[in-house]
């Protein structure tokens, strides 16, 4: 189960990193969405584990994978979307290196983002975009109530 408060916090930083970079940031689940023709990014997450942190311990541990999608259409080449990887990378990377002496607005108590994996695109893929992907993984600890 991925916590709300942890894709809100995703969703922002993402959201304002694709802007910054000129791209729409869009949710695999929203419907009636039209899709850009250029590069567009799309976010899901996945939950590795969603536990109490003892027995008894009225803290839930959760941690997990924030996935980012980079759709590129096919024939624009790969250093573009390279760049446009990194961008968004440096934007969760930077989030990070603020916590360390003030939490920004968008990221939570007890939320933490850490290693990042770039999945290589998969050349043989059918249709006319290549996806190159983004993992960050995330830690949350929250307050059972």
């Amino acid at each position: 189960m991925t916590s709300p408060a942890v894709w809100n916090s995703a969703w922002a930083i993402a959201t304002a990193a694709a802007q910054a970079d000129g791209l729409q940031l869009l949710d695999p689940a929203a419907q009636n969405r039209t899709v850009p023709d250029g590069p567009y990014w799309l976010m899901e997450t996945t939950s590795g584990t969603s536990d109490r942190a003892g027995a008894g311990d009225p803290v839930n541990l959760e941690d997990g994978t924030i996935w980012l999608h980079l759709m590129v259409p096919r024939g624009t080449g790969s250093p573009t979307a390279l760049a446009h990887r990194k961008a968004m990378s440096d934007a969760f990377r930077t989030t990070m290196k603020q916590a360390e002496t003030s939490r920004p607005a968008d990221l939570p108590v007890g939320l933490y983002y850490h290693g990042h994996s770039f999945d290589p695109p998969d050349l043989d893929q059918d249709g006319n975009r290549v996806r190159f992907s983004l993992g960050i993984n995330y830690e949350y600890q929250d307050i059972l109530t």
